[in-house]
């Protein structure tokens, strides 16, 4: 996370009838220029014209999306499929070249995450015919890790790999630090076959294309690496006993069981409970875009660059969530944890991540609750919707030789064995179909996670615009002000026309 200072200009540009949003965002906008200090990086090395001799990797098939599979999974492989030295390729590099190269991968994860990482690239260096050597540096958190790039871009000491969210990809893209990957992508020996391309989720695998809108041309950054998602915790024992049976389905549905809920803790006269009991809203970004998605609206203009939040679909989500808060059948409390309130009965909905399931249980075990509670989407009248986030695996510009190795290490990273190695680790989600298949054994004992799995074909992943991370700050003090004492539906019209202004101008200095 960067550091932010302000100044009076950016303040005063920004003071609206909103004043509490609107300086919030001012703030903001006005340390824009800090995150874009990068300079621009050197020129790249002269191509090599070699031939190369490595065939492309066979997904494993895959004939469902569900967490059902119906191929008995293979042993892991020690490193894809031979190569055939009759194929072209067009990078210019053959297998020989390979010997000996070292590649550097930095990542955001310490403790038991980045010794999982650690295991999964150790067994690529022992394995991989070709001599190629990974040594990784794990930085506390993606905000260390962005730190680290831009100072090591300043000095050209960069990384060749990075893993990181798609918006610093956009970041460093700017300053032609980021290497395309398409024609690594598509290159017949080196590269991924239809069918591997195929297997990605669409929704994630589009999810690193940059358009230019001028020529029309298209460039991969990234490679998506694993998924979280925000997603609802539902107490399923709890609404049977207020007699629903069965999830939510629809908005309505939602509002109903919420409502339901809060009129039972009033009814109990507990005054320390009063205002709980529906839904526990925790003022994230990603809560925010997962019901402007379940409504059918965006966040980025499909249109032209950029943002548009000021729409029919999104400014009825604002309407329905005022009108939740205002019906007494949500409610915002910052000072409370949100798990212990969900496993305490404070709460029939709360909005998590993947990453807080094992909080979650936690929470329900010092609670001594037998409850059963479930992972669903956000409830919609069109179709049910989770917001999703994650890393991709990024390369820098450096020679022919270590770009050609770090797209093998990035191939093995994604490969489905491999892939499910690292998803079982993070409790995530996948990038691919077929790494379901992997993951059918442990997601059965673990079932929130599992249900969770069933929920990918609703993915809805958030825009990896590169001011998507300052967007992210803005969603946040949108949200805080629309569920403010004072704020009043009737504002909300106006609401959006300042956030449209706002995401205008922070687009306009990010991109």
């Amino acid at each position: 996370m960067h550091t932010f200072l302000g100044t009076d200009r950016v303040t005063g540009r920004y003071l609206t009838l909103f004043y509490g949003i609107s300086l919030g965002l001012a703030l903001v906008l006005s340390f824009i220029a800090i995150y874009l200090h990068v300079n621009t990086m050197p020129g790249m090395f002269p191509a090599i014209t070699t031939q190369a001799v490595l065939s492309q990797t066979k997904t494993p098939t895959r004939v469902s999306t569900q967490v059902q599979g119906n191929n008995t999974p293979t042993s892991l492989p020690a490193i894809p499929a031979t190569p055939n030295a009759k194929t072209p390729s067009t990078l210019g590099v053959n297998a020989a070249d390979l010997r000996g190269v070292q590649v550097n991968l930095w990542h955001p994860w310490t403790g038991a995450d980045g010794e999982a990482l650690d295991a999964i690239l150790d067994e690529f260096n022992r394995t991989n015919q070709w001599g190629i050597t990974v040594q990784t540096s794990a930085y506390e958190g993606f905000g260390r890790l962005d730190e680290a790039v831009e100072a090591a871009l300043l000095a050209n000491t960069q990384p060749d790999v990075i893993v990181d969210y798609g918006y610093q990809a956009r970041h460093w893209d700017s300053v032609e630090a980021i290497l395309d990957l398409s024609p690594y992508v598509s290159d017949p020996v080196w590269g991924m076959t239809l069918d591997e391309q195929a297997d990605f989720y669409p929704s994630f695998w589009a999810e690193d294309l940059v358009k230019n809108y001028n020529s029309g041309q298209t460039r991969r950054l990234g490679i998506p690496l694993s998924r979280s998602a925000y997603v609802l915790f539902y107490n399923q024992s709890w609404a049977y006993e207020l007699g629903y049976p069965k999830p939510p389905i629809t908005t309505e549905d939602f509002r109903v069981r919420a409502c339901a809920a809060a009129q039972f803790v009033r009814e109990q006269g507990d005054k320390s409970n009063l205002g709980k009991g529906g839904w526990l809203i925790t003022p994230q970004p990603g809560v925010l875009a997962g019901w402007i998605y379940a409504f059918g609206g965006g966040i980025t203009n499909p249109e032209e660059p950029g943002y548009l939040f000021n729409t029919s679909e999104t400014r009825q989500a604002f309407e329905y969530l005022k009108g939740l808060q205002n019906g007494g059948c949500a409610w915002l409390d910052s000072a409370v944890d949100p798990q212990n309130e969900f496993a305490n009965r404070h709460a029939l909905f709360v909005v998590g991540s993947l990453f807080d399931l094992p909080t979650q249980k936690e929470a329900f075990t010092e609670a001594d609750s037998k409850d059963e509670w479930l992972v669903i989407p956000f409830p919609s009248s069109r179709q049910p919707v989770v917001d999703t986030y994650g890393p991709s695996l990024l390369i820098t510009r450096s020679n022919p030789y270590r770009q050609l190795a770090s797209w093998l290490i990035i191939k093995w990273l994604v490969y489905p064995p491999i892939q499910s190695e690292w998803v079982k680790a993070l409790e995530t989600y996948p990038t691919r179909q077929s790494t379901l298949d992997y993951l059918v054994e442990v997601a059965s004992d673990n079932p929130q996670w599992f249900e969770a799995m069933e929920l990918l074909p609703d993915a809805h992943g958030e825009p990896s615009l590169a001011s998507w991370s300052v967007m992210r700050w803005a969603l946040e003090d949108v949200m805080r002000q629309l569920f403010g004492p004072q704020f009043a539906a009737d504002q909300i019209p106006a609401l959006l026309e300042e956030l449209d202004n706002v995401a205008d101008e922070i687009y306009s200095q990010v991109y």
